[in-house]
C-alpha cells in the first residue's frame, strides 16, 4: 500500500495543474502588450557603419560552433530594414518594442575614445521611428555581444568590465534617455555567465565550468547595480525612466515527490534565477544553498555591496520559456563545477509536446510567476521573452497554441494569484540567428527569408493570432474564435491522416525511367548524337559526367526486366532514343538496330507480364535537328510526326500506351528559355512560348496520327506527361491565392488547356503576357496564338493526363520590373519552400506529400476529371541502401493518391515510382540518386542492388494500396 501511494504521489507531481481550465478574462487596460529582439542576431551589417567586432562574430566564425556553419553578418538585416520592422510593429497593434544596444556599433572597441556616430544615429533613428509610429521603446544595454576588444582584455572575468559597461550606459542614457523610459540593463545573466565561460557552448566559448561563472556572474550584478543607481541618481529624475533586468528561468518540478527530489527542484531553482534574483530582488546576497555548495568558488560580496544589490531595479524582466522535470543526482564530473555544486539531473516528462530541447508545459509559466511573488515581495514583473522553436513554417500551429496557452497562464497568474504581471513579450518578433542553432531554429511571429539577400518578412499565423490577443486585451468570454483553427487555414480536414484502403482493381503499379538516363550505348549500332550527348560532352555536367554508359540498359536491358518481375510491378514507363531509331531524326536514317533493340525489350516485358508505357519524347532530340533550330523550327512538328509514326507501326501491335512528350515545360524553359538544359539556348522572352507552341502542336499532330490510322486497330491509348509542382498561396490573403492560382496556369495550364481545356492557351496566361508585351513596345503578343483550326484539334487530343510531380511551392504575388522581359517575370509571382518541408539531395524538391492530393484535385476540378498516371514520382538521396527518407516519401505520397481517389473521386488509373534504378539525372550527372535499385557506376559491369524502399514499394504494389479498410 505505501508503494501505491508513492506511485501516485509521483504521479500528481507530473500532473501538477495539467488539469486547469482555461480561463477566460481580459488583462488591465494599461498592459504592456510587445515584442522582443536583440542586436546581434536582427541587425546583421557586422563590419557597417563603423561597427566593431563583437565576441559573437568572433565565435560564429570559428568552426564547429554554430550548428549549420553560419553567423549573424546579416542576419535579419534590421539595420537597413528597421522602418519596415516598425511597420510590423504597427500591423500587430504592440505598443512596445523590446529591442537591444549592440555595444560595439555605437563605441566600436567598447570604451570612449571608440565612440561613434553613426551607430549612436541609427539607434536614434529607431527610437524616433518607434516613437513616430506610436510604440514605446524598451532598451537592452546588453544582449550577449560584448566588443571582442574588451574579451581581449578580460571580458566578464575582469573587474574593469564594470567600469566599461557603466561608461557605455551612460553614453546611451544621455544619447537615448530622453526618448526611451524603459530600460533594461543585462539580459540573462545567468546565460553569459554559464554557457559563455563554463561549458563554453556560447560565446566568448570558454570553458571553464568550476570558477569562471561565478566571478563572471559576480561582474555581471555589480555591472547590474552601478548602472540601475547611475541611472536612478542622474537621469530618471529628469527623463522618468524606470530600468530593470531581465532574468531568465525554466520552472522546475520535482520528477518524484520523494523529499530528495522536492530538495533538489528548489536548489534548482535557486541556483538558476536566485543566483541573480537574491542579491537584486532579494537579501542582496546569493542564495544560502549557492555559497554552501560552492563555498570560496563563489566570490563575496561585501557589506556594501550587499547593500547596493539589494532593491536595484523597478521591475522584474523574466525570460520564461519551458519546464524542467528534476532529480536529486550528485554529479560525476571530475573536478569542481557548477553542475557538480548543483546537484541535479533535469529532464523532461516524454508526454510533453515541442521542442526536444523547450518541451511546453505552460503552467510553468504560472507557477513560475507565483514562485516570484511569494520569493520576492510581489515586484512588479514584464514577461520580456517568451515563444517557442519551430522550424520555420507560416502555419505554426504549434506557436499558436503555445502563445495562448502561455498567455492564459500568465492571465492566471494575474488575476487569480495576484501576480503583479504588467506586461508581455513575444519571443520574437521575427525570424533570426539563433545564437549556436544558427537558422535552423526559428521563433519569429513573422518569417524570415533567409535564402534571399532581401530578407523578405512574411506574416505567419501566429502574428495574426497575437495581433487579435491585443486587440482584445486576453480573452474575452465574447471572443470566440481564438482557437488554432481559426488561424491554421486547412482545406482539407484530413489532409494530415494516413489512410488505410486500396486502390481499384487493374491499378496500373509501375516505375519509370528514360533512354538517355539508363540506356548508354551512346553510338552503338548506328545511333545517331542527342543534344544530351553533345552537351555532356563539352563537360557542362556535374564533375563533367555524361551518359555514355549510363547503367548500361542497352544491353542489361533483360537484367532490369527482371528487376520489375521481382517489384511485382505490372507496367514499365519507359522512353525510346529518337537517334537511335532514327539517326538524324528523320526518315532518311532508318536504324534497324536501335528498332531491334526496342523490339527486343517490350518483347520481354511482355513474356514476363509486364506492359510497356512508352514515351517518345524524354528530352534527347537528335543533334541533327537542333541544327536546323530543334523545337524553334515549325517544321519539327512533321519530323516528329514521322517519328511518332514509325513508332505507332513498329511497336504499336504491342504497346498499348504511348506518352508523346515528358515534361514539356522543362524542354521549353530550362531547354530555350534560360539554357540550363540541352540545347542550351537562352531566349527567356520568346523562345520558350515558341517551343512550347510547337510541342503542343506536336503532340496534337501525333494523336490525330494515331487516332486517325492505329487506333482502331492496335486499341492503344496516347496522352501527354506534363509536370507541376502543388503551388500553396503562401499567405491567406487574396493576392497569394490569386497569385498560386496564376502559378498553376503558367506551369500545368500553358500545356494542358490548349489539350485538356478549351484548346487555347489559358486565358489569364494570354492576357498577362500580351499586356506586358504591350508595354515593353513589342508589336505582338510575345506568346504565339493558335490558329482556329488548330484550337478545334487541340482539344480533346488526349485519352489520358500524365502527371509527374515531386514537390510543392508556397506562392505570392510579387510585381516584376517592366524591363524584365521573361516568361518568368509574366507572372508576377515569387515562389518559395515551408522550411519545414524535409529537404532532400535535390534543392528544388522539399518533401509535401499532401501537394500531390490538391494537384490531382485541381486537375479534375479544372478539367472535368480526365483519366490520370502519375508517371513520375520520387525522391533523391546520396545513394543509401538503407533508404529510409525515400520509403517513407513513397508511402505517404502514394497514401494521399488513394485519398485522391477514395474521398475526392479523382479518376487516377496507376502510379509510376521515378526511378527503377539510380541513373544520369541530367546537369547533376550521377550526385543524385533516385532509384529504388542501387547501381555501383564504378563497376564497369553496373551491377544493381535492390534497396531497402524497393521492398517497401513492392509490398504497396503487392497489397494494391495499404491493407483494407
Amino acid at each position: 500500500m505505501a508503494a501505491l501511494r508513492g506511485v501516485l504521489a509521483a504521479f500528481l507531481v507530473l500532473c501538477v495543474q495539467r488539469t486547469s481550465a482555461f480561463y477566460y478574462g481580459q488583462f488591465p487596460d494599461n498592459f504592456a502588450w510587445g515584442v522582443s529582439t536583440s542586436a546581434y542576431q536582427t541587425e546583421g551589417s557586422w563590419n557597417e557603419g563603423g561597427r566593431g567586432p563583437s565576441i559573437w562574430d568572433t565565435f560564429s566564425k570559428s568552426p564547429g560552433k554554430i550548428v549549420d556553419g553560419s553567423n549573424g553578418d546579416q542576419a535579419s538585416d534590421s539595420y537597413k530594414k528597421y522602418r519596415e520592422d516598425v511597420q510590423l510593429l504597427k500591423q500587430l497593434g504592440v505598443k512596445y518594442y523590446r529591442f537591444s544596444i549592440s555595444w560595439s556599433r555605437v563605441l566600436s572597441n567598447g570604451t570612449l575614445a571608440s565612440r561613434n556616430e553613426e551607430g549612436i544615429q541609427f539607434y536614434k533613428s529607431l527610437v524616433q521611428e518607434l516613437k513616430n509610429n506610436n510604440i514605446e521603446p524598451v532598451v537592452t544595454l546588453y544582449h550577449w555581444d560584448l566588443p571582442q576588444k574588451l574579451q581581449d582584455m578580460g571580458g566578464w572575468e575582469s573587474d574593469s568590465i564594470v567600469n566599461f559597461f557603466v561608461e557605455y550606459s551612460n553614453l546611451m542614457f544621455k544619447e537615448l534617455g530622453p526618448q526611451v523610459k524603459m530600460w533594461i540593463t543585462i539580459n540573462e545573466p545567468y546565460d553569459v555567465a554559464w554557457y559563455g565561460y563554463g561549458t563554453g557552448s556560447q560565446a566568448p566559448g570558454i570553458k571553464e565550468p568550476g570558477t569562471k561563472p561565478y566571478a563572471v556572474g559576480r561582474n555581471l550584478i555589480l555591472a547590474h547595480v552601478r548602472v540601475y543607481k547611475l541611472y536612478k541618481e542622474s537621469y530618471a529624475p529628469s527623463q522618468g525612466g524606470k530600468i530593470g533586468i531581465a532574468l531568465n528561468s525554466d520552472w522546475k518540478l520535482p520528477k518524484t515527490n520523494s523529499q530528495e527530489d522536492r530538495q533538489a527542484a528548489d536548489r534548482a531553482k535557486q541556483f538558476m534565477l536566485g543566483w541573480f534574483a537574491s542579491p537584486i530582488f532579494g537579501n542582496g546576497d546569493y542564495p544560502e544553498v549557492m555559497k554552501t555548495r560552492a563555498g570560496s568558488r563563489l566570490p563575496s560580496f561585501s557589506l556594501q555591496e550587499i547593500i547596493d544589490n539589494r532593491g536595484s531595479s523597478d521591475f522584474f524582466g523574466i525570460n520564461h520559456y519551458t519546464t524542467k522535470l528534476v532529480e536529486n543526482s550528485p554529479s560525476m564530473d571530475a573536478g569542481e563545477s557548477y553542475s557538480k555544486d548543483l546537484g541535479v539531473k533535469e529532464s523532461f516528462d516524454p508526454t510533453w509536446d515541442g521542442p526536444s530541447e523547450k518541451k511546453i508545459y505552460p503552467e510553468g509559466m504560472r507557477e513560475l510567476l507565483k514562485y516570484i511573488k511569494s520569493t520576492y515581495g510581489n515586484p512588479v514583473v514584464y514577461v520580456t521573452e517568451n515563444g517557442v522553436g519551430d522550424c520555420g513554417t507560416i502555419v505554426d500551429e504549434t506557436r499558436v497554441n503555445y502563445l495562448k496557452n502561455y498567455i492564459d497562464q500568465v492571465l492566471q497568474a494575474l488575476k487569480l494569484d495576484h501576480v503583479d504581471v504588467r506586461g508581455y513579450f513575444v519571443w520574437s518578433l521575427i525570424d533570426n540567428f539563433e545564437w549556436s542553432a544558427g537558422y535552423t531554429k526559428k521563433y519569429g511571429i513573422y518569417k524570415v527569408d533567409f535564402e534571399r539577400g532581401g530578407r523578405d518578412r512574411t506574416p505567419k499565423a501566429s502574428a495574426n493570432f497575437y495581433r487579435d490577443v491585443i486587440t482584445h486585451n486576453g480573452f474575452p468570454t465574447t471572443w470566440k474564435t481564438f482557437d488554432a483553427a481559426n488561424y491554421i487555414r486547412q482545406d482539407l480536414e484530413d489532409r494530415d491522416d494516413f489512410i488505410k484502403g486500396q486502390f481499384p482493381h487493374g491499378f496500373a503499379w509501375g516505375v519509370a525511367t528514360s533512354a538517355y538516363q539508363i540506356e548508354g550505348g551512346w553510338n552503338a549500332d548506328g545511333k545517331g548524337p542527342s543534344i544530351w550527348d553533345v552537351r555532356s560532352h563539352k563537360g557542362w555536367n556535374y564533375n563533367q559526367q555524361t551518359g555514355d554508359v549510363a547503367c548500361d540498359s542497352y544491353h542489361k536491358y533483360k537484367e532490369d526486366v527482371q528487376m520489375l518481375v521481382r517489384l511485382g510491378v505490372s507496367h514499365y514507363r519507359f522512353s525510346i532514343a529518337w537517334s537511335r531509331v532514327m539517326a538524324d531524326g528523320t526518315l532518311h536514317t532508318i536504324n534497324s538496330k536501335g528498332i531491334e533493340y526496342y523490339n527486343n525489350l517490350i518483347n520481354e516485358l511482355l513474356a514476363n507480364n509486364i506492359q510497356p508505357m512508352v514515351t517518345l519524347y524524354h528530352w534527347d532530340l537528335p543533334q541533327a535537328l537542333q541544327d536546323i533550330g530543334g523545337w524553334q523550327n515549325d517544321k519539327i512538328i512533321e519530323y516528329f510526326n514521322d517519328y511518332a509514326r514509325l513508332c505507332f507501326s513498329s511497336f504499336g501491335d504491342r504497346v498499348k500506351l504511348w506518352i508523346t512528350f515528358n515534361e514539356a515545360f522543362v524542354v521549353a524553359w530550362l531547354g530555350y528559355g534560360i539554357g540550363v538544359f540541352a540545347p542550351g539556348v537562352s531566349s527567356a522572352d520568346t523562345g520558350a512560348y515558341e517551343v512550347a507552341h510547337n510541342i503542343i502542336r506536336s503532340h496534337t499532330r501525333a494523336y490525330r496520327t494515331y487516332e486517325t490510322s492505329f487506333k482502331t486497330l492496335q486499341q492503344g491509348q496516347v496522352g501527354i506527361t506534363l509536370d507541376c509542382d502543388w503551388k500553396e498561396p503562401q499567405t491567406y490573403s487574396t493576392t497569394s491565392r490569386y497569385a498560386a492560382e496564376r502559378a498553376l496556369q503558367f506551369k500545368l495550364g500553358w500545356f494542358a488547356n490548349p489539350i485538356f481545356g478549351n484548346g487555347d492557351y489559358p486565358s489569364v496566361m494570354k492576357r498577362k503576357v500580351a499586356d506586358k508585351s504591350r508595354r515593353q513596345g513589342y508589336p505582338k503578343s510575345r506568346l504565339p496564338e493558335f490558329t482556329p483550326e488548330e484550337i478545334q484539334q487541340n482539344r480533346g487530343a488526349f485519352d489520358f493526363l500524365g502527371l509527374n510531380h515531386y514537390t510543392t511551392n508556397l506562392v505570392r504575388e510579387e510585381i516584376r520590373d517592366i524591363n524584365w522581359h521573361s516568361y518568368e517575370s509574366d507572372q508576377d509571382i515569387d515562389t518559395s519552400e515551408d522550411p519545414c518541408w524535409n529537404t532532400t539531395e535535390s534543392g528544388w524538391l522539399r518533401v509535401n506529400p499532401w501537394g500531390i492530393r490538391r494537384l490531382l484535385k485541381w486537375i479534375k476540378d479544372r478539367y472535368g476529371n480526365p483519366p490520370v498516371y502519375v508517371t513520375e514520382n520520387g525522391v533523391s538521396d546520396k545513394g543509401e541502401m538503407m533508404d529510409y527518407s525515400r520509403a517513407r516519401y513513397y508511402s505517404l505520397y502514394i497514401n494521399e493518391v488513394l485519398k485522391a481517389v477514395r474521398r475526392d473521386g479523382c479518376d487516377v488509373r496507376g502510379y509510376m515510382a521515378w526511378a527503377l534504378m539510380d541513373n544520369m539525372e541530367w546537369t547533376s550527372g550521377y550526385s543524385q540518386k533516385f532509384g529504388l535499385y542501387y547501381v555501383d557506376f564504378n563497376d564497369p559491369k553496373r551491377p544493381r542492388t535492390a534497396k531497402h524502399s524497393a521492398s517497401v514499394y513492392s509490398k504497396i504494389v503487392a497489397d494494391n494500396g495499404f491493407g483494407y479498410v
